[in-house]
């Protein structure tokens, strides 16, 4: 989610008040998403990569702070330039069968969740090596990014981000939350998941070269 919205987000607010929004945005939504596939959660398969991905996610929230915000956009446009032309090439992935890999990929979701709330790329590809079921990835991402969306919080309110304008603006966006998770909930089974998919990978292509266009023209 935060892959699709945040690059959105800094096309019309500033990308340090994007990143602590769309955490809020997040945990609202997360915490209902994950009551709602909790059946097929499997704690143990994902304790040791939220463990991992905490340790990094201060130091994401720290560079969010303190870097350049044109480099922080030039690096979010990239993830996700990145990510949507290498899921778009549908390339073949290795077989995972140790979790020790994961660490690392969990260790760099966390550094993304931290600065940008864009930690999936790292697990959905480690999930996909992993060969993980469609009922896994729907319970143990949500609830992987759930714990995510927590400690990143937490890192946030100690960095002070969490401004006037920030909550008033989670505020005013409540209702469009709730009516487009009550739309997904509705279209989860009534669409083409394929199709689907690919239109939000062109949209995100889209947005990471608007992204780096804008990083351009600013210099």
């Amino acid at each position: 989610m935060g892959l699709a919205v945040m690059p959105l987000l800094t096309l019309i607010i500033d990308v340090r008040l994007a990143s602590p929004l769309m955490n809020l945005i997040a945990l609202l939504t997360l915490l209902i998403i994950s009551f709602y596939y909790r059946k097929k959660l499997e704690v143990r398969e994902i304790l040791g990569l939220i463990i991992a991905s905490s340790l990094a996610i201060p130091f994401g929230v720290y560079f969010l702070k303190n870097l350049n915000q044109t480099v922080m956009l030039m690096l979010l446009g990239m993830v996700v330039l990145g990510y949507a032309i290498y899921s778009l090439l549908e390339l073949p992935l290795p077989i995972i069968r140790s979790q020790k890999w994961g660490y690392g990929f969990a260790f760099f979701s966390g550094l993304l969740s931290g600065a940008y709330n864009t930690g999936g790329p790292p697990i959905v590809i480690y999930g996909s090596c992993c060969r993980w079921t469609p009922e896994q990835f729907k319970s143990n991402l949500n609830f992987f990014f759930f714990c995510n969306v927590i400690i990143v919080l937490i890192n946030h309110f100690l960095q002070d981000n969490f401004t006037p304008e920030v909550l008033q603006l989670f505020l005013r966006n409540i209702p469009i939350i709730f009516m487009g998770l009550v739309l997904g909930f509705f279209l989860s089974n009534r669409v083409n998941l394929l199709l689907f998919r690919k239109l939000v990978l062109i949209l995100l292509v889209m947005a990471g070269l608007q992204l780096l266009i804008k990083v351009f023209l600013s210099y």
